[in-house]
């Protein structure tokens, strides 16, 4: 296989991800980028509870599909892969740009990552389930390229989450040349594009500015849990929100209207593995 060519922003976003997922503190460590240590552990970037909605979102996503195999693409340390893993008891993979992303997630959570460019997987037609992409299509230098590799690679659905804020934000960054910034503006009709292909598309807002000062968190796990699922309640009601999950499905016999099982926003919080010390 030839190798794979890289353009230049994609090639500078490698660089500045393997820079910060070496990044651990004066102890060593390691500085995670999703809350793997659990609530209120610190070692972890911020926006917790953001980070929480989103993994519990993904995973009531994936309780309404039946499959086998999973791969999680921009999957950072491997968080999501392994959290999938222990709640449906999948076969899972990681991958991410950034080498120094999959040595962490071989080291933590014991998970095979490979490092990839989204641009062009390394991967078979149909060779998983699913493939889950998450926080990482607004950062890709060709979005419609990144999609059709997805697309290509799954057998099933995908499962894409994105921020959702405003085009003038999102233009201002592109301008700036801002690296590993925020270069696509979604909203909740981004992907409707792929029903002419014969996907089927569910589109769900996810965070709701309305209770960014509504703070909880900080008086335990079932505080936390209420505040992750006010998101979800309030995301229903008002037009307002500041992430999508979007759940792309190939064929719509995938998709069960009754989730498999039942997945709490408690459960998610609970899932946390022990620090880890980089040499």
């Amino acid at each position: 296989m030839s190798p794979v060519i890289m353009d230049e922003y994609t090639q500078k976003t490698k660089i500045w991800l393997d820079e910060r997922f070496k990044k651990c503190d004066k102890n060593g460590i390691y500085y995670a980028h999703q809350p793997i240590y659990g609530l209120k552990k610190g070692y972890s970037e911020s926006g917790l509870i953001n980070r929480y909605i989103i993994t519990w979102q993904i995973m009531k996503a994936l309780a309404h599909l039946k499959f086998g195999s999973l791969i999680d693409i921009g999957g950072a340390e491997g968080y999501k892969a392994w959290v999938a893993e222990r709640l449906f008891g999948v076969n899972v993979k990681n991958s991410d740009l950034s080498p120094e992303a999959c040595k962490r997630c071989e080291e933590i959570f014991h998970i095979e990552s490979i490092p990839v460019d989204i641009h062009k997987l390394p991967f078979e037609n149909n060779e998983f389930d699913v493939a889950l992409c998450s926080e990482t299509l607004e950062h890709v230098a060709d979005l419609p390229q990144a999609v059709n590799e997805l697309l290509r690679v799954s057998r099933k659905a995908i499962v894409i989450t994105v921020p959702h804020e405003p085009k003038e934000t999102v233009d201002k960054i592109k301008k700036e040349g801002i690296v590993h910034g925020h270069i696509h503006h979604f909203d909740l009709e981004s992907f409707n594009f792929l029903k002419a292909e014969g996907c089927q598309v569910i589109a769900q807002k996810m965070i709701s500015p309305r209770l960014k000062k509504f703070s909880l968190y900080h008086l335990g796990k079932k505080a936390a849990s209420l505040q992750i699922r006010a998101h979800e309640f309030v995301c229903q009601f008002t037009p307002s929100y500041n992430a999508i999950l979007f759940v792309i499905l190939k064929d719509g016999v995938f998709w069960s209207t009754k989730a498999t099982c039942n997945i709490s926003a408690y459960q998610i919080i609970n899932l946390k593995v022990p620090f880890h010390y980089l040499a």
